[in-house]
């Protein structure tokens, strides 16, 4: 037994202990977020900063600070202003880091220490009505939810960040350095969405007097700099980004240095912009590609007079070896300081270095080859050219400046190469012709040597290739550890979901293939995927043919025929012209070449000039050629094009001279035919603008009249085969499937090669294998509904065949919101939708994904388990009286296995619908249960109860089920 002195000690001290214990629940119980005491605020801002926010800080201020350090910016192209924006074009290289674990902090923060509950009422002071008119109570509690934004806009979840923001600036209102706060990331956002017009809406409305610390004022001068240099005034952002990169730190000061450098640059302020690289290249732990890029583009904007010096002193840079891999980047660099005092002879040279030395293949020899094939293009050496153009254009996004240019170049220089190479082919063997036949043999016997010469060094640089190769493969076996280069799919994504394997196989297939649309046949020149007659191929014939040509058997084996092999001189000497009729067609070949290269300059390119001169080539060469009145009309164009009004009048004369009788002739008999020509088209244009609005408004008569009006007097308009194609789609509307048939097999005969064709020939291909047209009551909801979800060609493989829907409420369910994108911006339904999603549901995340299918928008709602909680999400949708689409928007309810089916097989949401109005009402689709209601009023504690009558409102929207409905319903 124990002494009685240590037993009331004992039992003093458990006395003591339990008081403490009492005391400490009490506290706590005090301080709980359903308290609103100045010691439970105290207590949760305290419990706030030290304990969730502080971790989540620390994983945010590590994970940015990795981001801005490892990114590989594309010195290519304009700088951002900070690589999260990267994020937003997966074309683009993606910086590191995730933020998810910040956002998770920041949400467990926001839903274990927020105080919604008002406190006791004390007076009925205005200060004290302030206080209570409070939503939230915990004073530390804002720097959780900018800190989320910030953290969402870094993950590149730049909607999302902009609705956090949004929500801050309207429930932190007595924290004005918060609100102003939350206003400039909402607008740094909307920039980085590249939402130009929402972001300068914002900035136009911070004031000055609102700049009340060094911090805001840091922030109010990126978003502008970010505003002006999106929206293009670059004389407007050198102020605020020269404000940016003063106060910037480590990396980031550097990049915002060499996008003023850029700026500058554009504004042709090169002594500045010089300045402005310096310091881009400058400082403590640049990385050397940082310094290397900037040191380059110093060479651009070099303003000296004597740029020999510069010269030289990029060429000694050539002589280190870790500069061997941007050998590109220095002779293109030397290239553009000749191109600048317009030596072009010296750039052509060092352009031609700079793809010749390459070792990447990859944006920077593309950079070279678009110059060197702008100034071969300048020239008129369209072969030349040709393949600069043709294997820079795969390596360009399309976001690269003028790419529409570009890439419309490059089309037309494939055709131009074809001409000019007949051209110069056979202008070089009519010279050849005249000289002779001695002289033809030693000209011969030259070109079969330096062919030999060609296939060594070709043959030799094979044979080094591989040798590196296998070297290389030797370091890597004696070096297992050695890292593995050019692995793509590190992961197990499937490949369309890997950006790096999608954008280097895309690489691949251009360099092969050329930079070809995505389009069905695309190997074919004649797209049009149906034909009148399927002709059959007799092999019987080919077989006889390949009997009667083969002439192997007369030579002996492995006997060579000298004018079969280009190793010899007789191979080149048999394609000279000798007889009459072999320099005949070679005339005729060079008549064809000269007006097709004028055509396609004149059509497809509008240059003039050029084409003047191939056309006036033409006609000094040959004055009778056969192309004379197409010439005479097509110079009288452009010189009435130029205001050439002298030389205008020269043509037409010509052809009243010499034609006419001709149509050509006849019209031009008055004077002021340009003046015509001009209004016809213009009438036309109005004529089809009256013609589509009138099939939008089910006007189908109309439509047919103003199209039998423009085959009679426009037979040659270039914007008949549009009328031909609404014409033909309004007896779909009247169900008068012949006639329907009819004017689509009378577009793809007579417009093989237009915008309607494909669509027009997988139609009537469609029918011929059986499948039956469905008409619509309206030519809208037809085009609407009707609308394949699919850009494969290779859903076709489910046509004819019924779909397999199914009807599982218990399965994931999606929400699809389908509009009209020409009288709805899409934009404005993501942020719509978003920002209500945030503003009803902070703690459940809804994904949300836009998808586009010719005219008709969708956006994804993703998130559902299974019916119930869909419905509940429609219902609480209708009861938000600030929650308006636009009426064209028209709300889906849809499985994810059904929504998959459509996409996968390339359906309509016509033949859903005829699915849901065949099938029943879905068994799961009843009213949310209490615990789903409970559920989502605990994320939003100040959710009011629903105004009278929504649930009849809710109810009537559940009613939809039917058919009819699924297409005219709309939440208001």
């Amino acid at each position: 037994m124990q002494p009685e002195g240590k037993k009331t000690l004992y039992g003093v001290a458990t006395l003591w202990l339990t008081v403490v214990a009492a005391v400490f629940v009490c506290v706590l119980a005090a301080c709980s977020t359903k308290k609103n005491t100045a010691m439970s605020r105290q207590w949760q801002a305290f419990n706030t900063r030290y304990n969730v926010y502080f971790n989540g800080s620390e994983h945010y201020n590590e994970t940015l600070k990795q981001m801005e350090e490892e990114y590989q910016d594309d010195y290519t192209r304009r700088l951002l202003m900070h690589p999260a924006e990267a994020k937003s074009d997966e074309k683009m290289p993606q910086p590191t880091g995730n933020f998810d674990r910040t956002i998770e902090k920041m949400q467990k923060a926001i839903q274990l220490h927020s105080i919604k509950k008002k406190p006791r009422k004390k007076s009925s002071s205005a200060k004290e009505k302030a206080f209570r008119a409070r939503e939230e109570f915990n004073p530390f509690l804002h720097n959780a939810w900018l800190m989320m934004g910030r953290a969402q806009y870094y993950n590149g979840d730049f909607l999302g960040a902009a609705a956090t923001f949004f929500y801050i600036s309207r429930h932190f209102k007595w924290l004005p350095e918060v609100v102003t706060e939350a206003q400039l990331w909402q607008a740094i956002s909307y920039c980085a969405l590249d939402w130009t017009y929402e972001a300068e809406n914002l900035l136009v409305h911070v004031k000055e007097k609102q700049l009340t610390t060094p911090k805001l004022r840091h922030l109010y001068d990126f978003a502008e700099a970010d505003y002006n240099v999106r929206a293009g005034d670059n004389e407007a952002a050198v102020k605020y980004l020269e404000a940016v990169a003063r106060n910037a730190k480590g990396t980031q000061k550097n990049r915002i240095y060499f996008l003023l450098g850029q700026t500058l640059q554009k504004l042709d302020r090169r002594k500045e912009a010089y300045k402005a690289y310096k310091k881009a290249g400058s400082g403590m732990g640049i990385s050397y590609r940082a310094k290397f890029n900037a040191r380059i583009r110093q060479s651009e904007v070099f303003t000296g007079t004597n740029i020999k010096g510069e010269v030289n002193s990029l060429k000694a840079m050539t002589r280190y070896e870790r500069n061997k891999e941007y050998f590109d980047q220095i002779y293109y660099a030397i290239g553009n300081l000749y191109l600048s005092r317009k030596d072009t002879t010296q750039a052509i040279d060092a352009y031609r270095t700079a793809v010749k030395e390459s070792t990447r293949n990859g944006i920077d020899k593309a950079l070279a080859q678009l110059a060197l094939g702008n100034l071969l293009f300048i020239k008129g050496d369209y072969v030349g050219a040709q393949p600069c153009y043709s294997e820079a254009i795969p390596q360009l996004s399309e976001s690269f400046a003028n790419y529409r240019m570009l890439k419309r170049r490059s089309d037309v220089l494939d055709e131009l190469a074809t001409y000019a190479g007949n051209l110069q082919l056979q202008d070089s063997l009519l010279t050849l012709s005249k000289l002779p036949e001695k002289e033809q043999m030693k000209v011969c016997q030259r070109m079969a040597d330096e062919y030999k010469k060609r296939e060594k060094e070709q043959a030799d640089s094979a044979r080094r290739a591989e040798f590196e190769a296998n070297r290389q493969e030797d370091q890597t076996q004696s070096n297992p550890n050695a890292p593995q280069q050019y692995t793509l799919n590190t992961d197990k994504s499937w490949y369309f979901y890997n950006t790096q394997a999608k954008n280097a196989g895309r690489t691949e297939f251009q360099r092969k293939w050329g930079a070809r649309k995505l389009e069905d046949d695309w190997r074919r020149r004649n797209k049009t995927t149906y034909s009148q007659v399927d002709e059959e191929y007799d092999y019987s014939d080919s077989a006889s043919n390949t009997a009667a040509n083969d002439t192997t058997k007369s030579r002996k084996e492995g006997e060579t025929d000298p004018s079969e092999d280009p190793h010899f001189a007789e191979y080149y000497y048999k394609n000279i012209p000798h007889t009459e009729q072999e320099l005949k067609n070679c005339n005729d070949i060079i008549q064809e070449s000269l007006y097709n290269l004028a055509l396609v300059l004149k059509d497809k390119l509008e240059d003039f000039e050029a084409a003047r001169r191939y056309f006036l080539q033409l006609l000094e060469r040959y004055p009778d050629n056969i192309y004379r009145l197409d010439t005479y009309y097509n110079l009288y164009l452009m010189a009435v094009r130029r205001d050439r009004t002298a030389e205008a009048e020269k043509w037409r004369q010509a052809i009243l001279t010499d034609f006419a009788d001709s149509p050509y002739g006849k019209a031009m008999t008055d004077p002021e035919y340009f003046e015509n020509l001009k209004r016809m088209d213009a009438l036309q244009e109005e004529m089809y603008a009256e013609a589509y609005g009138d099939y939008l408004a089910d006007r189908n008569a109309q439509v047919h009249s103003l199209t039998a009006q423009m085959e009679e007097k426009y037979p040659l308009s270039r914007i008949l085969p549009k009328f031909v194609f609404i014409d033909a789609l309004s007896y779909l509307t009247e169900k008068d499937y012949g006639k329907f048939r009819e004017r689509l097999e009378y577009l793809l005969d007579r417009w093989p090669e237009t915008d309607m064709t494909d669509v027009a020939g997988r139609i009537l291909t469609d029918v011929k294998r059986g499948r039956k047209l469905q008409a619509s009551s309206s030519n809208t909801r037809g085009m609407l509904w009707e609308t394949r979800l699919s850009n494969d060609s290779t859903v076709l493989n489910a046509e004819g065949k019924p779909a397999a829907f199914e009807n599982d409420p218990e399965k994931p369910q999606l929400l699809v919101l389908a509009f009209p994108l020409d009288s709805v911006n899409p934009n404005q339904v993501l942020f719509d939708v978003a920002r209500n999603n945030f503003s009803w549901f902070v703690v459940r995340d809804y994904d949300l994904e836009p998808m586009s299918f010719g005219n008709v928008g969708l956006l994804v709602i993703r998130g559902f388990a299974n019916q119930r909680e869909l419905d509940h999400y429609i219902g609480i949708m209708e009861r938000e009286h600030n929650f308006d689409l636009p009426p064209q928007v028209r709300p889906i309810p849809i499985s994810v296995a059904n929504f998959e089916l459509l996409l996968r097989q390339g359906r309509s949401f016509e033949e859903y619908f005829r699915f849901r109005q065949t099938g029943e009402q879905p068994a799961g689709a009843e009213e949310p249960s209490e615990e789903t209601e409970e559920t989502e009023a605990s994320e939003n504690p100040e959710q009011e109860e629903p105004a009278e009558g929504a649930q009849d409102s809710y109810n009537s929207y559940k009613s939809y089920n039917s058919y009819n409905s699924y297409k005219s319903y709309n939440f208001h």
